[in-house]
C-alpha cells in the first residue's frame, strides 16, 4: 500500500501544509488509520475508500496523530488534487463523504473548493479565558459585538479570537497545558488567532492556529477554521460578503507561507467553500 504525501494550501512562496493521502483498497481499520496517522505525524492524514467510492463520490476519513476528526480543509484538499492527476476530473462537480456529512466539491479557475459544514456560532466566552491560555493582555483582543469571543464550526469547532496587530499575532504565545484544558473543557479543536493586517497587499487577514489538544501544536494551514472565520466576519458584519474570495495569510511565522481562499454563497442557506493550489512533494510505501 502506498501513500503520496502533498502540501496544501501552498502560495508563490512555496509553503502550504503538508498532508499524506492513502488510497485504501484494504479496507484498514480505525486502529491501523490511527497507527499510519502517528507515524506520519502530519497534522492530518486522509484515507480514500475506495470500496465506498464511485463515479464523482468519494468517501474520505481524516486521522491526526491522536485522533479522527470529522473533515480537514488542507487534507480535503489533498486528496481532491491526487484524485484530479489521477482520473483528471476537468470541471464537473464531485462529492465529499464524509462524517461532517456528504460535501460539494467544485474546480473554480483551477482551484479546488471544499464545501464545509453547515456553519455555526456554538457559544461566546469570556475574554479573560483567552487571557489565561495565552499571553496575549485584554487591550490586545478585540471582542465580538458581545464583547466575548465566539466558538464556530464549519465541521469542526474552534475559537475564533481576533487581534489588534500583526506585530502583536507574532509576539503571542500560547500556555500549552491551559489551552488543551481549555479545549477539552469547551469541546473545541483549538484556537483561531487572526489579525485584519497582512504581509501581503491583497490578502484580507493573517491568522496563526493552535490545536495542542488534538496534537498540533500550531498549524501552517487550515481549512475548516478559515472556513469558521469568514463566517464569524459574515455574522459580525450582518452577512454582508464580498463577490470574489476571501484570501487569507497562514504560516508565515513558521516558514511555511501559506495562502488559503474562501468564499461564500446562498443556497437558501450560506454555504462556504475553502480551496488553494497545491503540490505533489513524493510516494511512500506503507507497512502495516
Amino acid at each position: 500500500m502506498k501513500q503520496y504525501i502533498i502540501s496544501s494550501f501552498t502560495s508563490r512562496l512555496g509553503g502550504g501544509n503538508k498532508a499524506a493521502v492513502v488510497l485504501d483498497d484494504k479496507g484498514l481499520n480505525d486502529e491501523q488509520m490511527l497507527n499510519i496517522a502517528k507515524k506520519n505525524n502530519y497534522s492530518e492524514t486522509a484515507f480514500i475508500d475506495l470500496e465506498k467510492s464511485a463515479d464523482n463520490s468519494y468517501a474520505i476519513r481524516y486521522f491526526t496523530p491522536a485522533e479522527e476528526v470529522d473533515i480537514c480543509g488542507h487534507a480535503a484538499l489533498a486528496a481532491f488534487y491526487l484524485l484530479d492527476l489521477i482520473n483528471n476530473f476537468g470541471t464537473r462537480d464531485l462529492y465529499h463523504k464524509t462524517k461532517a456529512g456528504n460535501l460539494k466539491v467544485i474546480n473554480r479557475d483551477g482551484i479546488f473548493f471544499m464545501q464545509m459544514k453547515a456553519p455555526e456560532i456554538i457559544e461566546h466566552f469570556a475574554i479573560e479565558e483567552v487571557i489565561g491560555f495565552t499571553t496575549l493582555k485584554k487591550e490586545d483582543i478585540i471582542p465580538n459585538k458581545l464583547g466575548k469571543v465566539s466558538i464556530v464550526s464549519t465541521g469542526l469547532k474552534d475559537a475564533i479570537i481576533e487581534v489588534s496587530s500583526l506585530q502583536v499575532l507574532k509576539e503571542l504565545k500560547i500556555r500549552k497545558r491551559k489551552m488543551i484544558d481549555f479545549c477539552k473543557r469547551k469541546n473545541i479543536i483549538g484556537a483561531h488567532i487572526v489579525s485584519r493586517e497582512t504581509i501581503e497587499n491583497d490578502s484580507d487577514f493573517f491568522t496563526r492556529n493552535f490545536a495542542p489538544a488534538v496534537g498540533i501544536d500550531e498549524e501552517s494551514a487550515t481549512g475548516t477554521s478559515n472556513a469558521s472565520l469568514i463566517y464569524y466576519i459574515i455574522n459580525e458584519n450582518n452577512n454582508e460578503v464580498k463577490d470574489v474570495p476571501y484570501k487569507i495569510e497562514q504560516g508565515y511565522f513558521m516558514g511555511r507561507p501559506s495562502n488559503i481562499y474562501v468564499f461564500t454563497k446562498f443556497n437558501k442557506t450560506i454555504e462556504i467553500f475553502v480551496g488553494g493550489r497545491a503540490d505533489f512533494l513524493g510516494v511512500e510505501d506503507i507497512r502495516l
